[in-house]
């Protein structure tokens, strides 16, 4: 399972790239938000079906967490575009990471009662000492604070729905017939957003439908092999490993890219890939 893991931190990472892609090209406000959301999402369903044969399955449990998760991640969506207006690839991963760790490890361990190891404890310490290392003033002024909160928290809330949804086998559907309801869900209500408030479906060019296209790739089965992991592992091992295998694998993109992380970024790195390595043994 922890190889299915660092694939999945990997493409974790790269969907971040094309997030930033995508601001680029089309902005950072609500109906470019939309936009990219309708589109990666009904991608994104497409590829689900695809993995699973065309079996998909639904029932009122897994319809209910789903309309939540739709909820957060068009949240999160928001909140990312806005972060990449200040922040780059590894700043924006550390507040994603952070929360995607510290929400899923606390709701293992208070309401699944997952056992609190020595390793874990160690782990979380060294993420959080990776986290203050990484941030800096710069990266907070105007009112883009307020967006890396958002995102700390919302990845978070994704990680304890997809929990809360796989600890329920007996209600729960298969993980890729729940990313497809997930997938629907956000289609759905992003479609309805649109001819709403414009009277139409607005379109996207080829290159702005290519960055969409890989961040589905990307999310889509990067969260279905961690949602896999999540039937064996507790949810206090399997989200720190994560995080720390995206803090690593962003830095890495940041550098290849040539966008030049601080040395701090570069230590925070180095201490995240220590915790990811203590808390597999």
């Amino acid at each position: 399972m922890y190889g299915l893991l660092i694939l999945a931190a990997l493409l974790f990472a790269t969907q971040f790239l094309f997030n930033q892609q995508f601001r680029s090209l089309r902005g950072d406000g609500l109906d470019s938000t939309i936009i990219f959301s309708g589109y990666f999402n009904g991608v994104s369903f497409l590829i689900m079906l695809i993995l699973n044969k065309f079996h998909f399955e639904i029932n009122w449990f897994s319809l209910l967490i789903a309309t939540i998760y739709s909820a957060v991640i068009l949240g999160y969506q928001y909140a990312g575009l806005k972060s990449f207006a200040t922040a780059n690839l590894s700043v924006f991963s550390i507040f994603a990471m952070l929360g995607g760790m510290l929400l899923p490890f606390a709701y293992g361990i208070i309401f699944c009662k997952e056992d609190f190891t020595l390793a874990k404890a160690a782990c979380i310490v060294l993420i959080a000492v990776a986290t203050a290392m990484s941030f800096e003033k710069s990266n907070t002024k105007g009112n883009n604070f307020k967006y890396y909160i958002s995102v700390f928290l919302l990845n978070g809330a994704v990680g304890v729905l997809s929990k809360i949804h796989q600890s329920n086998a007996e209600l729960a559907v298969d993980s890729r017939s729940f990313m497809a309801t997930v997938n629907a869900c956000v289609f759905i209500f992003c479609i309805a957003f649109q001819l709403i408030k414009n009277k139409k479906l607005s379109g996207v060019s080829l290159k702005e439908f290519g960055s969409i296209s890989g961040y589905a790739l990307c999310s889509g089965i990067g969260n279905m092999l961690a949602l896999i992991a999540l039937t064996t592992l507790p949810a206090s091992v399997q989200f720190p490993i994560t995080t720390g295998g995206v803090m690593v694998f962003s830095t890495l993109i940041s550098l290849i890219r040539k966008e030049k992380p601080s040395v701090r970024t570069l230590i925070a790195t180095a201490i995240a890939f220590v915790s990811t390595v203590l808390i597999m043994f």
